[in-house]
């Protein structure tokens, strides 16, 4: 059975709620610690995805 992927709004949601270094911040620094959790997450769930079509595949390209 394929795992269920997260949705974009399930894991910005979830991480908001994990998100405790925003308090303090500018806006500026907000917008740009926002930015590079974004970039990191959308770049993490490409190599998930990635790895579970290869896992599917059994590791073959």
């Amino acid at each position: 059975m394929a795992e269920k992927f997260p949705t974009p709004q399930e894991r910005a949601m979830a991480w908001l709620l994990e998100a405790t270094e925003i308090g303090g911040m500018s806006r500026p620094e907000t917008a740009l610690y926002a930015y590079q959790a974004g970039f990191t997450a959308a770049l993490d769930l490409c190599i998930e995805i990635e790895q579970s079509i290869n896992d599917e595949n059994g590791g073959n390209r």
